[in-house]
């Protein structure tokens, strides 16, 4: 049985479980329109010889509900004997025997995605699945413009100006960023058409130029954490080589976060069995896969520390004053006018609201659910429904707002 794991960047495949090919989608053919015919020549470069095995086809739910079935007629078309779709964090999930949820990010030419997915001891089931603004194109935009900015200042070319030397740059960038990441810091030379210049960009320069594309990825991972804290984060190696990325992902705080290969999904769905389908009419599309029957082997994820994952404890009290309040588990609502069993502030503060947020408690986690119109925010960053909150940071609650310290304290 072979797997196959396709988006609209990357195609992987494996057979039986080994380990498998990752080829990038051909750059001539990434134009939404050809999206379906870019995966299908891509899986073609890796398996002209093998068309004849049967293909379990692992994929995302999809923004257009007729890619799947476009895609399976085109794949069958060119001989391969696809046997079904099946969901990839689902799949990843029915696997693994991570002892907690599973949490999957998935980077795509166009955006970021989160799969959670839940086992019991028959099946691992998709519970949500988040599609996020961003992804490889806007990250590639930001650092185009990141090069082009530094270009300028230095030589005075502007490789922005010319089509054909702003594709070349383009082509490049990718592999500068990863670079960098890896090195602290990447080089290369640039043809101006009357000599040449180098450009010298550092992995902080590519973090902060790509803060704005990785934003929602971080406050979507600190949500799902904030109301899913037990569960485990994978992440593949092709996301972890994004400069800034490690802020994204300390931003969370997960049961543990683990890095993998770019091939496991297809590993993982090289291992199901016959689906029974023919090579005419439907296949089967799964969200609840049976948990596989081959155990996955020792070392294919990898634990992940986080230089920047804050080691602090979580808060315990909040500080208003010079009182220091506890937060409760039953939960601590904020606001001009709570109600009772609250923290009633002034009025007269802009962007108050009258019930703003809830700091609750819960298991020795503490989080801040946002009730409000002008946000609730955690050492600067806007909290996107509800976020975790470690002793030292500071919550402001509206714009601009008022301030309250965060602290631990110990029970004597």
């Amino acid at each position: 049985m072979r797997g196959v794991d396709l988006n609209d960047r990357l195609v992987a495949s494996a057979s039986d479980g080994s380990g498998g090919l990752v080829t990038p989608v051909p750059a001539a053919l990434r134009d939404p329109a050809s999206q379906v015919a870019a995966e299908v020549a891509a899986l073609q470069s890796q398996l002209p010889a093998v068309q004849d095995d049967p293909l379990w086809i692992a994929l995302s739910p999809p923004a257009d509900a007729g890619l799947p079935g476009e895609l399976l007629r085109q794949l069958r078309a060119a001989g391969h004997a696809v046997q079904g779709f099946v969901d990839r964090t689902a799949l990843l999930a029915a696997w693994l025997d991570a002892g907690h949820a599973l949490a999957v990010l998935e980077m795509t030419r166009r955006h970021f995605a989160i799969g959670y997915a839940t086992r019991d001891t028959e099946a691992a089931a998709l519970r949500r699945h988040v599609p996020l603004p961003g992804g490889e194109l806007a990250l590639e935009d930001a650092w185009l413009r990141l090069a082009a900015a530094t270009l300028v200042q230095q030589t005075r070319f502007d490789p922005l100006h010319d089509l054909q030397r702003e594709a070349a740059l383009r082509a490049r960038i990718p592999a500068l960023a990863a670079e960098a990441q890896h090195d602290g810091q990447a080089r290369c030379d640039i043809d101006t058409g009357g000599g040449q210049v180098t450009l010298a960009l550092t992995q902080d320069q590519f973090a902060t130029a790509a803060q704005p594309v990785l934003a929602p990825l971080g406050g979507a991972l600190q949500m799902l954490s904030a109301a899913h804290g037990d569960a485990v984060l994978l992440v593949p190696e092709c996301v972890l080589a994004i400069p800034g990325i490690d802020a994204a992902l300390a931003s969370a705080r997960f049961a543990q976060l683990y890095r993998c290969a770019d091939d496991l999904v297809a590993r993982a769905a090289s291992l199901q069995g016959p689906s029974g389908a023919g090579a005419e009419g439907g296949v089967p599309w799964r969200t609840r896969v049976p948990l596989l029957a081959q155990p996955a082997p020792d070392g294919v994820l990898q634990p992940l520390s986080l230089a920047s994952q804050d080691p602090q404890s979580m808060a315990t009290h909040v500080v208003y004053r010079g009182r220091v309040l506890p937060i409760p588990a039953s939960g601590l609502v904020l606001g001009r006018d709570p109600g009772d069993d609250a923290l009633r502030l002034p009025e007269g503060i802009a962007g108050l609201s009258r019930r703003h947020c809830t700091l609750r408690r819960d298991g020795g986690r503490t989080q801040v659910i946002d009730h409000s119109r002008h946000g609730t925010f955690v050492d600067g960053a806007r909290v996107r429904g509800r976020a975790l909150l470690p002793a030292g940071s500071v919550l402001k609650l509206g714009e601009p707002g008022i301030e309250l310290p965060l602290v631990a304290i110990e029970a004597g």
